[in-house]
This record gives structure tokens, C-alpha cells and sequence, in this order.
């Protein structure tokens, strides 16, 4: 996989938050740059430690475009409200997107794929997507609406990103939904729900995968609308 994230170089009496700030390399720069990026969070949102959070700032910081869903009821979702919040916000694309979804954000990004295959999406990661139908969470039943989950190819490349200690996604539902959309599969070990409390700060293994697809997209990138 591409090497995308490298810490730069700090004085050593800079701030502490300078010290952990990455510079990702140009190559990765390079590749992102014709796309908007689009973040999808999913149930509850995600908070400012979610990953999520961390790469719009240190991609706004290197010039990408980058916007982030904001969904009027993080606790309570229905399929057809957050998709039209996604469709709303796909309409003021005017490049190819890359979908960066985790969780029911997801499971709304591929409903919205095989609903709209002329959509400006030019490809989606897809972590720890959520399971409604084999979890049975406590909070499994506010995905009732997105359900059944989707189960056909993909009209744009994506990549699918499980853990192996996920409570929302099994080692083989994963390999059984990317199977049915398509996607590329990529085992990310033993980090839970890959959410707000997993701690992989700016996930380095993720931004791999998301090199990867963007450089899988380029040769057939989707045009935006006109």
C-alpha cells in the first residue's frame, strides 16, 4: 500500500500539538486533490478524537476539499432523512467524491450508491460498516430503518475496513457484504468499532486504504454534476 502519512519535523520547544501534527506525503496529496471528500459519520456522530474529525483538519490543512453530513438527528436516524441530507450535499459537488463513511454512515453511503448510480461519487470507504440485521446491541434497533441492508454491487470502487473485536460487524459479515457490493476487504485487527472510542488517533492503516481507492478511482473518475 502507499506510504501516506509521514510526522513532520518540530522544534523541540513547539507546542505539543505540533509534535503529533502529520504532514501527508505529497503522493497522497496529489492523489485526493481532484476529489471533494465527503464525510459520513454515523450513529451519534462523530466527535472530535473520532478519526474522522482528525482528517478534515489535517487535510484542510493541506489545501483538500473536504465537508463533513450534518445530520439534524444524530440518535434517532430514518434512511430517508439522511439520505437527503447526503443527496442535498452531493448537489454542490461540482468534482468527483470520495464517500469517507464509517459505521451506519456506511450502510447510508451504499443505499445511496445503488439509488443514485449517476450520483457525483466516484468511490467510498467504507469502515466498520453497521450491521442492523445480525447485532444485537442495545442500540441495534435505531438502524431499523435502514434495513434490509443492501445487497448488490456497487456502482463505484470501494474499500471495506472490519475489525476483528467489531460488536456491529462480524470477520465474516464483512467479507459477506463487500462479496455483495464489491468492494475491496482490508482487516484493520483488533480495534473495536473503529468509532469515537477506538483511539487510532490519525489511523494511518485508513489513510493507506483511502490512497488506495483514490488512485483506483482515477481512471474512472465520475463527473460531477454540470
Amino acid at each position: 500500500m502507499p506510504t501516506s502519512l509521514r510526522h513532520s519535523a518540530v522544534h523541540p520547544h513547539a507546542a505539543d500539538f505540533l509534535a503529533t501534527t502529520p504532514r501527508l506525503s505529497p503522493a497522497l496529496v496529489r492523489a485526493l486533490s481532484p476529489f471533494d471528500m465527503l464525510v459520513v459519520p454515523g450513529l451519534f456522530g462523530s466527535d472530535e478524537d473520532h478519526w474522522q474529525s482528525i482528517w478534515e483538519d489535517v487535510f484542510r490543512g493541506h489545501g483538500l476539499s473536504i465537508k463533513r453530513i450534518e445530520q439534524e438527528n444524530w440518535s434517532h436516524p430514518t434512511l430517508s432523512e439522511w439520505q437527503a441530507k447526503l443527496e442535498q450535499t452531493l448537489e454542490a459537488s461540482r468534482r468527483p467524491v470520495l464517500l469517507i463513511a464509517h459505521s451506519l454512515g456506511a450502510i447510508l453511503s451504499v443505499h445511496h450508491g445503488l439509488k443514485h448510480p449517476a450520483s457525483p461519487v466516484a468511490g467510498a470507504l467504507l469502515v466498520a460498516p453497521a450491521d442492523g440485521e445480525q447485532s444485537g446491541g442495545p442500540d441495534a434497533a435505531r438502524l431499523a430503518s435502514f434495513l434490509p441492508l443492501p445487497n448488490k454491487r456497487l456502482p463505484f470502487p470501494s474499500t471495506v475496513i472490519f475489525s476483528q473485536n467489531d460488536p456491529w460487524l462480524t470477520p465474516t459479515r464483512a467479507h459477506q457484504l463487500a462479496g455483495k457490493w464489491g468492494a475491496s476487504l482490508l482487516d484493520a485487527g483488533y480495534i473495536g468499532h473503529i468509532g469515537n472510542n477506538s483511539g487510532v488517533d490519525y489511523w494511518p492503516l485508513g489513510l493507506n486504504a483511502l490512497h488506495s481507492l483514490a488512485l483506483t478511482c482515477h481512471a474512472g473518475q465520475m463527473p460531477a454534476h454540470a
